[in-house]
């Protein structure tokens, strides 16, 4: 990685992100924790159908977004903060943190550097299959075929709804009476 040092804009600094010390680290950093709020990981670009909807799935989840850079790079993104932050933002295991972490070079960070060329950012998988409509109809053709030949799948759960006890294998006249004796005040015995 070529940066230019911080101290002296005309001088490259190729050093490698492991080269620096904790107070350079800490200089670089001062102020900022973004990147220990979330992570990104690249994954493979989705072709077909099954693929999309896999993530158009995991975008109707809090907190996790997908990104498309040029040249067709694509990438899950969640947004979620770093357990070891202690309460002024710092690093509380700074100095045994992970090699993901060590190897993480500040001089390239986002504040500094604008991100790389963004094609498209989704939120939620109605954002995807927006984009898919819009920019990839053939994609989003065969997304709309997929669907169509797939089973509507099971009945919705009312997540809201007062749990009921099912009885796996029961008949409908053994559920009744099962139901009649649960309502039945207990007798005492004298």
């Amino acid at each position: 990685m070529r940066t230019r040092s911080h101290d002296d804009p005309t001088h490259e600094d190729v050093r490698e992100a492991r080269d620096l010390s904790a107070g350079e680290n800490a200089d670089l950093c001062a102020g900022c924790v973004k990147c220990c709020t979330y992570i990104t990981v690249e994954i493979d670009a989705p072709r077909a159908a099954w693929e999309y909807d896999q993530w158009i799935w995991a975008l109707y989840h809090d907190k996790v977004s997908l990104y498309v850079e040029r040249p067709e790079r694509w990438f899950v993104h969640f947004e979620s903060v770093c357990s070891r932050l202690d309460r002024a933002g710092r690093c509380a295991i700074h100095g045994r943190h992970p090699v993901l972490c060590r190897e993480y070079d500040p001089r390239s960070c986002e504040r500094r550097l604008p991100l790389a060329d963004i094609r498209a950012w989704f939120k939620d998988g109605d954002e995807l299959e927006e984009w898919l409509r819009r920019e990839r109809p053939r994609h989003y053709r065969r997304l709309m075929e997929f669907r169509r030949d797939q089973p509507q799948g099971p009945p919705v759960a009312d997540a809201h709804a007062a749990p009921a006890l099912v009885t796996i294998g029961a008949s409908s006249a053994d559920e009744a009476r099962e139901r009649r004796a649960e309502q039945r005040p207990a007798r005492r015995r004298a």
